[in-house]
């Protein structure tokens, strides 16, 4: 069993401007970080970004995750690596019910969870993979907090920082965060609305992006 201390990067002032982005707008010019299996939302159109808080459990032992509740809090994503076991839910209604009393950002649990009609009255945002009404057991003997595990698909350090909505979710590291999603709402998100009004106008979706002047370029060297 291994318990480290949480590692803080971003502050919760820092984290607002991450908010603004959207996981796919970062999709659109980085390549890296992105989950790779789909997901399930406890609360379909919630966007959320933190950082990561990560429970690896590799047995039928979930006592580490009792143990994490006590130290999430306001800014927290908590990313659960559950070794590739898709068949016992680790996370219910009472544990849940705990991580929202903590008032934490999100969990993201690569396995099954259960009690999802608790969960989604409870108001806490959670990502699985799966439901399943069998569940994980507190033994006491095994399990990590805050060391790197593999969630989604994706190597996720203690301290990095998600960005995630139903479409799936980006780990970012975080000396590199704050440019990314800056990226995505200046140059990305906030151009959206002058376009769909010159689509309004009737202006060609090809034209706007260029796509027509590069298969011009294309059409032309061809010949």
């Amino acid at each position: 069993m291994i318990i480290n201390k949480n590692v803080m990067t971003l502050s919760n002032e820092e984290l607002a401007v991450c908010r603004e982005a959207e996981p796919a707008t970062i999709g659109h010019f980085h390549n890296f970080g992105f989950s790779t299996v789909p997901f399930f939302t406890s609360i379909p159109g919630k966007r959320v970004a933190g950082r990561a808080i990560t429970v690896k459990i590799a047995s039928l032992d979930s006592t580490v995750l009792h143990k994490v509740t006590e130290m999430v809090g306001p800014g927290d994503i908590l990313m659960i690596d559950r070794a590739g076991d898709q068949q016992y839910a680790a996370l219910g209604g009472l544990v849940s019910y705990a991580l929202k009393v903590r008032k934490v950002e999100a969990v993201i649990i690569d396995g099954a969870a259960t009690d999802i009609d608790e969960i989604r009255e409870m108001g806490l945002l959670v990502f699985y993979r799966r439901l399943s009404a069998i569940t994980t057991r507190l033994a006491g003997t095994d399990g990590e907090i805050n060391t790197t595990i593999s969630c989604g698909g994706v190597v996720v350090n203690p301290g990095d920082i998600v960005l995630a909505d139903e479409n799936g979710f980006v780990v970012m590291a975080p000396k590199e965060a704050k440019g990314l999603c800056m990226e995505a709402v200046e140059k990305h998100q906030k151009g959206e609305p002058a376009i769909r009004a010159k689509l309004d106008a009737g202006a060609c979706m090809a034209d706007l992006t260029l796509a027509n002047k590069k298969i011009a370029q294309v059409m032309e060297g061809n010949k």
